[in-house]
């Protein structure tokens, strides 16, 4: 009989083994398996779990790359070779350090080279950079052969020393053995703790919706270089251990055909899942071994496997599992989880409540040949509603867009909080305060309601990549703020009850509400929002009317695209019209209502002729 637990005691649970160190929880089974050849004194199954604690490290780093960042890199050997080569060059070549002083230089020149790669190509689209980074595993296997005085050219460079420490000697490939081992779950436990923080969270909001996630403050061009680095850097770890296993390294062990190795390790186990990059190379480096006997058909058996596996489990052998109950859990039994003081806020606003918050000059912007703004002027000041109304195509959005940094205006410029904002990207503009929704809804959708609240937290939270993995007291109670703050959030606008659903599970109206429950957690002090009334029923329209009302009474100032009059009219006090890209009418409801001009505007006659 199967007994179900009490959700709260479920969500205790669920905390309280999140809370257990990943180390604590997976090292003793890794220590168990890794000890079986060992125990059975079994050289070639020894050899063969090396390669596959290898292949973890690689796939751990493209897991980062790839599961959490969601870029495509298919010339991701290179990086494993660039350290391989560094270590044979320093320890074997030109003798000039022991591996343990060669080790760090050698991860980190990987590291950099992700670096170098990632930053002139992570802008584009995932086709071309799949292109760029065949190309530069490509140069850098030519860069092995070519390069005689540094690499020894096609032989390679052969000699190469174990790990020394001095009082610690790594003379047996037993030994080596176990340090690779401990290295592989060193790796493990520093990705799994990633994935499972700020950090990992901001890869997921890049991958989801790149628009979405600069309009909330992520900086998705430093999180993907971040995603480039790391990877590249855990690379760097494995290719040293491999140069030290093989104590040589010659090019052609950093093919083409080894990236795609580790990247099939990663989409066959499940991208993003811990266990599932463990079993793909598990099932990776010991299919070759089983299927010996059947040499000639080995690549056709995989193949097939590959697709079926596609057919069947698109999402991998072992899929990442969301972590919805354990953020649950996190933002209600943290002991930090009223600590509001650790989450940074925005700039502070003009005590002068008669400057302007927003300024608008001059602003024009062209597609082309199409003048879609031209010479608009507009200012919003502290606690104001603020509407900009037109028909369809007057530039309303074009206008939005250019505010929150999405657009760049072609002339004039925008003032927040007498700062200049023109040409600023979202992310730094909505760290300023500017918090936006857009038009069409952009939701994570993959995620849950209360993780996609807590993303608009990510520009007011500060633990970094260290901090993260080490759960240190700072970072533990920034957590526990970030979960806690969501969910008073959540409760604000209606929708605390559905924390842990899916956000595309939900109704439209309800992910209209969590749209801007999710701008309301960047702590804005200007609200843009486009049509946020549209597709709603007469009940969620009124309901949405109290909470903008709400947050006026609160201090937030709000500007917001609407086409229904009727809103427009009751809630704002001005309203801009704008009409084939020109600031045509402003004033208060009233006397937007009886301008001649935006009555012809609408109805395409003057209102003498009606």
């Amino acid at each position: 009989m199967e007994i179900a637990l009490p959700k709260q005691l479920r969500l205790g649970l669920a905390s309280s083994w999140q809370s257990v160190p990943g180390i604590v929880k997976y090292a003793p089974l890794a220590v168990a398996v890794a000890a079986l050849p060992v125990a059975l004194d079994n050289l070639y199954l020894r050899d063969i779990c090396t390669y596959i604690g290898l292949y973890i490290m690689l796939g751990m780093g493209m897991n980062i790359v790839v599961g959490y960042a969601g870029l495509m890199d298919l010339g991701y050997i290179a990086f494993y070779g660039i350290a391989a080569y560094t270590v044979a060059a320093l320890t074997a070549e030109f003798e000039i350090a022991p591996f343990w002083l060669a080790f760090p230089a050698a991860v980190l020149l990987a590291a950099a080279f992700g670096v170098v790669l990632g930053a002139p190509t992570l802008r584009l689209r995932p086709d071309y950079l799949a292109m760029v980074t065949v190309g530069f595993g490509e140069i850098a296997r030519l860069a092995f052969i070519n390069l005689d005085a540094i690499t020894g050219g096609p032989p390679g460079i052969t000699g190469i020393p174990r790990p020394d420490l001095g009082f610690i000697k790594i003379t047996t490939s037993g030994q080596l053995y176990w340090v690779i081992v401990a290295m592989a779950i060193l790796i493990t436990w520093f990705t799994q703790r990633l994935g499972q923080s700020r950090i990992g969270r901001g890869w997921a909001y890049t991958r989801d919706d790149e628009i979405a996630a600069e309009a909330i403050g992520i900086d998705t061009v430093r999180m993907k270089l971040l995603a480039f680095a790391l990877g590249a850097g855990i690379a760097g770890i494995a290719g040293t251990f491999f140069a030290v296993k093989m104590t040589m390294v010659a090019p052609e062990s950093f093919t083409w055909w080894e990236s795609l190795i580790v990247l099939i390790i990663v989409v066959l186990g499940g991208m993003g899942s811990i266990p599932g990059v463990i079993l793909g190379a598990v099932v990776m480096v010991s299919l070759p071994e089983v299927l010996r006997d059947f040499d000639d058909y080995r690549m056709l058996i995989l193949g097939l496997s590959l697709v079926l596996l596609a057919l069947f489990r698109p999402k991998g052998l072992w899929p990442a599992a969301p972590h919805r109950e354990a953020s649950l859990a996190a933002a209600g039994a943290s002991p930090f989880a009223a600590t509001r003081a650790v989450l940074k806020g925005p700039p502070a606003a003009p005590a002068d409540s008669a400057i302007p918050l927003l300024e608008v000059s001059g602003v024009s912007k062209r597609f082309g040949g199409v003048a879609a703004l031209a010479d608009v002027d507009l200012t919003v000041f502290p606690g104001e509603i603020i509407s900009l109304i037109g028909p369809n195509g007057a530039g309303k959005t074009t206008l939005l867009n250019v505010i929150t940094g999405v657009t760049p205006p072609t002339s004039g410029r925008a003032q927040f909080g007498g700062r200049r904002i023109t040409g600023l990207r979202p992310n730094r503009i909505a760290g300023l305060g500017i918090a936006r929704t857009f038009q069409n809804i952009r939701l994570f959708g993959a995620l849950s309601v209360l993780e996609n609240v807590a993303a608009g937290l990510h520009c007011r939270s500060r633990a970094g990549t260290l901090t993260s993995v080490l759960r240190t007291v700072g970072q533990r109670a920034e957590e526990g703020a970030i979960w806690h703050r969501s969910l008073e959030i959540l409760t604000e606008v209606g929708l605390r009850d559905r924390a842990g659903q899916m956000a595309r599970s939900l109704p439209y109206g309800a992910q209209r509400r969590l749209e801007i429950a999710r701008a309301l957690a960047t702590s804005p002090r200007l609200l843009v929002l486009d049509e946020p009334a549209a597709g709603l029923s007469g009940r969620e329209r009124t309901e949405l009317m109290q909470l903008i009302q709400r947050l006026r009474a609160n201090g937030l100032a709000v500007l917001l695209i609407e086409h229904d009059m009727d809103f427009v009219m009751s809630i704002s006090d001005r309203v801009y019209v704008l009409n084939y890209g020109k600031r045509i009418a402003a004033g208060t409801p009233d006397d937007v209502q009886n301008d001649s001009t935006v009555i012809e505007a609408y109805l395409g006659r003057a209102d003498d002729e009606v």
